[in-house]
């Protein structure tokens, strides 16, 4: 009887993965935009996680078995060190803190819950062929956005610009993402059950991976093409004897690329500009210098950093010191959330103490490579080295949770060769409790996340429709409260200029001055720099001003004012 059970939920379980990697993501409609759940498709992409989670962790309770890999255990020091370190070192934002540690921790459950699963290879095949699928959905959404297709606006995002940014609305995040589909067909077509295949798979897989590769070069995407040329290489090392055995298929799919490369060639020259402009001086781009700076604020303070959260802060203050000595160095225009590589960022705000632990992990992942043999080990890394590359230019996993889940699966891919079962010994009052305690988080998780779709969407209508009505919903959310907040001063200070009205600017200006400490953005210096010059103290808006133009230096509203300050 517990068998067919276990049938019954891993059924259960494989749809509901089904549905996380094809369903939610295509969850779009009209957004603010930015990061997080701040994007629709992200809430989806989450609800479905939190289902698939509690399931798996309810039926193991009930089968009283638990499945890991050692390696599974040295993941937990990371999340472990970054708690201690919480406590240790400042945490100026604890929203960001608490909302990075269910990240990870969310992350790690699903890592953990697919171990229970018990996949057979055959399962675990299956849910590649499905990563496939989402992979064309993903290509086609990208061909749409290249021919303008404004017919199905309200579908997906639809620019002006006709790039394909994917429903992700971020063309690097698109890039990434295909390129690892690319790489599961390659590998797929490696498996032996691939011999057994029909004629339309076969078809499918061509498809895909001409629209694909269409896409990716059409995206002008530097690290979408670096990407796609290294997992190709290490595919087709790895793998060479088993690929050549379908020399048809393998020429045919030369060819469909070539074609498909040639026709986004507008993509490739603009990245091959991107290149070379980087080229151009030391600190000739925006990420060139992120990087010195972010350098800088290491070394200033290495070992516990300066605490989770604190980039911004601390970042900023740093670019007015850069900047003033390096007057020539290209700056980012907007205010900056992440140094454009997630190892720089716990270095800075976790510092090494922080990387020691990821090192550990990644000591003991490459062990498990290792472990895999050659061919599987070097066709594994190849799957997982898009994403992975990606994480050191840029932000994948803030834009889009479904590259960290598709990032997770395929380690738990590496890692279910070397696994081990323990029986628990579990009375039924434990039993009921973890399943008690399993459906209470499940459904709180749940309703914070559909409580967060409601204040985005509350969000969006106070920003861009007219009489878009009030934001209570989201002054009231975990998640959305400190952006709600800042949306409703803003309207309080714009009011009272108005209205001709300094009442309530007083008030405005404390709130202010005590944001801008926490998290010095662009628009806090705006709005601050108009408060103080609504009220007439010109040389409170000069400070600002000049402050905010030290670290903006290509923001023309603050310029003006500081010309004024001259005068």
């Amino acid at each position: 009887m517990v068998e067919v059970m276990n049938e019954k939920i891993l059924m259960i379980n494989i749809a509901l993965l089904s549905v996380l990697f094809i369903v939610a993501p295509f969850h779009s409609q009209a957004n603010i935009g930015g990061l997080g759940l701040n994007l629709p498709f992200n809430i989806a992409a989450w609800l479905a996680a939190t289902l698939f989670i509690s399931v798996t962790i309810i039926f193991s309770s009930r089968l009283r078995v638990l499945i890991y890999s050692r390696a599974l255990v040295y993941c937990l020091i990371f999340p472990v060190v970054v708690i201690i370190a919480g406590f240790v070192s400042e945490v100026p934002q604890p929203t960001v803190w608490f909302f990075r540690q269910l990240y990870i921790l969310g992350g790690f459950l699903f890592l953990f819950s697919l171990f229970q699963l018990r996949l057979s290879v055959k399962q675990i095949e299956q849910l590649l062929y499905i990563l496939v699928l989402s992979t064309l959905l993903h290509s086609l959404v990208g061909v749409a956005q290249v021919f303008n297709l404004t017919e199905l606006r309200g579908w997906i995002p639809i620019g002006n610009k006709r790039l394909p940014i994917g429903v992700f609305q971020q063309v690097n995040v698109q890039a990434s993402y295909l390129v690892t589909g690319l790489g599961i067909i390659l590998f797929l077509i490696s498996r032996p059950s691939f011999n057994a295949s029909k004629i339309v798979t076969t078809v499918l897989f061509i498809l895909t991976i001409g629209m694909a590769v269409y896409v990716i070069i059409s995206t002008g995407s530097r690290i979408g093409i670096l990407s796609l040329i290294v997992m190709s290489s290490l595919m087709m090392l790895s793998r060479k004897k088993h690929l050549l055995r379908h020399k048809k298929i393998m020429l045919l799919i030369a060819l469909v690329s070539v074609f498909s490369v040639i026709a986004g060639q507008s993509g490739l020259l603009r990245a091959l500009d991107k290149t070379e402009k980087m080229t151009e001086g030391e600190y000739s781009s925006a990420r060139k210098t992120m990087y010195a700076i972010g350098v800088d604020l290491v070394q200033n303070k290495p070992l516990f950093g300066y605490g989770i959260g604190s980039f911004p802060r601390v970042w900023t203050e740093q670019t007015a010191i850069f900047a003033r000595d390096n007057p020539q160095a290209v700056l980012p225009y907007t205010t900056a959330t992440h140094p454009h590589n997630e190892v720089l960022l716990w270095m800075i705000e976790g510092g090494l103490i922080s990387v020691a632990s990821l090192l550990v992990i990644l000591i003991v992942f490459c062990m498990s490579l290792y472990f895999c043999g050659f061919s599987r080990g070097v066709a594994y890394l190849a799957l997982l080295l898009p994403i992975t590359l990606h994480t050191q230019v840029e932000l994948p996993f803030y834009i889009s949770s479904l590259h960290w889940f598709l990032w997770l699966f395929l380690i738990f891919i590496v890692l279910r060769h070397r696994t081990s079962t323990i029986k628990l010994k579990l009375s039924q009052m434990a039993k009921y409790s973890i399943q008690i305690c399993t459906i209470v988080v499940g459904i709180g998780a749940s309703a914070m996340l559909v409580h967060a779709e409601k204040a985005q969407k509350e969000i969006f209508h106070y920003i861009y429709i007219e009489g878009g009505g009030d934001i209570q919903v989201a002054l009231n959310d975990l998640y959305f409260n400190t952006f709600a907040e800042k949306l409703m001063m803003q309207t309080v200070l714009y009011s009272s200029i108005k209205q001709n009205n300094k009442t309530k600017l007083p008030m405005f200006i404390d709130w202010a001055e005590h944001a801008i400490g926490i998290n010095p953005e662009l628009g806090m210096f705006i709005l601050l720099s108009d408060a103080y010059g609504f009220m007439g103290d010109k040389s409170q808006q000069c400070r600002v001003a000049k402050r905010g133009i030290s670290i903006y230096i290509q923001n023309d509203h603050l310029q003006t004012i500081v010309n004024n300050c001259t005068k």
